[in-house]
C-alpha cells in the first residue's frame, strides 16, 4: 500500500457537475433522499462550471438534469479532477517500463491513458462502448493505434484471445460497478504479463482482485484524493502474473 496521492485543490476542482431542477429549485438532492436542496455554488466545483449554474438559474428551465461543464470539449466521459487525473496517469507511466509490445486500454474514453503512453509500446488497442468517445480518439491516432467501438465485455475478450500474454499490457477502468464476470474470467484466462486496474469503488474493486488472484500477485496499491470533500476515493493497482513475476 502507497501513500496516497493528495489533490493540489481541496475545493474549486471539480470541471463539471449535474444539478437537478424540480418546481424551480435548482440543486443537488440530498443523501439518500429525494428531497431537492436548492444551491446558488458549488464550492468544490470551477469558477467556470458555476458560472454555468448562475447562468441557468436566471432561466426558466423544465424539471430535469442538467450537466454543467468548464470548457467546450466532446460532451464524453472525462475524470472530474484533472490534477489528480494527470497525475494519475504519471503513475502508470512510471509503473509500465519502456519497450513493450502491446497495450489493450479497456474502457479507454478518448485515450487518456493509451496517448499518455505511446512511448512505451509498438502497438495500442483502446476499446469502449462510446462511440463518441471512440472517435475522439481516433482524430489523432498515431499508426501505432486502433480504437474500437463496442460491447468492452466481448471486445477484450477477443483481443485477448488473439494476443501473446508475454507481450501485453491491459489497463482495466471499468464504471463503479467493476469489472463482469465475463471480462473477469478473459483476464484470467488469458493472465496479462502486467495489469493496470485503476477503480473509483473500493468494493468492488476488492470483489474483483479476489478473482484476478488465481493468476495474479498485487505488486502495489495507491490511492489518490480524486474527490477531496466527499468520501469517494480513486484506487490504481498494480499486478502481475504470477507465471511472468519475479
Amino acid at each position: 500500500m502507497r501513500p496516497i496521492i493528495p489533490s493540489p485543490e481541496q475545493y474549486g476542482y471539480r470541471n463539471r457537475i449535474t444539478v437537478h431542477a424540480e418546481d424551480g429549485v435548482i440543486g443537488f438532492f440530498r443523501r439518500d433522499s429525494h428531497r431537492l436542496i436548492d444551491i446558488e455554488r458549488c464550492p468544490i466545483s470551477r469558477d467556470e462550471v458555476n458560472r454555468a449554474l448562475a447562468e441557468l438559474r436566471t432561466q426558466h428551465v423544465r424539471d430535469g438534469h442538467y450537466t454543467l461543464r468548464a470548457g467546450f470539449g466532446p460532451r464524453i466521459f472525462s475524470q472530474t479532477n484533472e490534477a489528480i487525473a494527470n497525475a494519475l496517469r504519471d503513475l502508470i507511466r512510471q509503473l509500465i517500463p519502456l519497450d513493450q509490445e502491446l497495450l489493450i486500454d479497456a474502457y479507454c474514453g478518448t485515450g487518456f491513458f493509451a496517448k499518455g503512453l505511446l512511448e512505451k509500446f509498438r502497438r495500442i488497442i483502446g476499446l469502449d462502448w462510446d462511440r463518441f468517445a471512440i472517435d475522439a480518439a481516433g482524430e489523432s491516432a498515431t499508426a501505432k493505434e486502433n480504437y474500437i467501438a463496442g460491447d468492452v465485455e466481448v471486445e477484450l475478450g477477443r483481443a485477448l484471445q488473439q494476443r501473446e500474454p508475454t507481450k501485453a499490457v491491459v489497463i482495466v477502468d471499468p464504471p463503479a460497478t467493476g469489472l463482469t464476470e465475463n471480462i473477469r474470467k478473459s483476464i484470467v484466462d488469458f493472465a496479462p504479463a502486467t495489469l493496470i486496474y485503476v477503480s473509483c469503488n473500493p468494493p468492488t474493486l476488492a470483489r474483483d482482485l479476489s478473482v484476478l488472484q488465481q493468476k495474479f500477485r498485487i505488486e502495489s496499491v495507491t490511492p489518490l484524493d480524486m474527490f477531496p470533500q466527499t468520501a469517494e476515493i480513486e484506487v490504481a493497482v498494480h499486478l502481475q502474473a504470477t507465471s511472468f513475476a519475479n
